[in-house]
């Protein structure tokens, strides 16, 4: 009989992904973000889904993910009629240390998973990425 040993299983991503595609996000800091974004035959609209607006690079639009008082399911709810009024912009969530994660009633990575769009998760660069791998277009 073959000994069976446990499989040795690190976290986060080994490999990163060529651009963010419907049902598989993919993570960047900023400033890589915004140079993938360059390097695109056509630059996507993208809204930043964060708490402050002062925090969305210059040329992005402003999705709050929280707001005093308001209930996750209106967040949710007005993330749909974002989608509903911008069908081809790419959303980026931001997901920075000290930045609250937007407030939604549906477990994030499942909301973001079933999402019909591209998506970009917005991290730390010192952090390594844990819900997807980090974008890097091919040279």
């Amino acid at each position: 009989m073959r000994r069976r040993s446990p499989l040795e299983v690190k976290a986060g991503w080994t490999h990163p992904l060529p651009m963010p595609m419907p049902g598989q996000p993919v993570s960047a800091t900023v400033e890589e973000a915004e140079d993938q974004l360059a390097r695109l035959p056509v630059t996507p609209r993208v809204f930043l889904w964060t708490e402050m607006e002062q925090r969305c690079p210059e040329g992005w639009g402003h999705l709050p993910s929280v707001r005093p008082g308001a209930p996750p399911e209106s967040i949710e709810a007005e993330l749909g009629a974002w989608m509903r009024q911008y069908p081809e912009a790419w959303l980026a969530v931001d997901l920075r240390v000290g930045t609250m994660a937007p407030a939604t009633r549906t477990p994030l990575e499942d909301l973001l998973k079933n999402m019909r769009r591209p998506v970009i998760l917005i991290i730390d660069d010192e952090e390594e990425p844990e819900l997807a791998p980090r974008w890097k277009l091919p040279f």
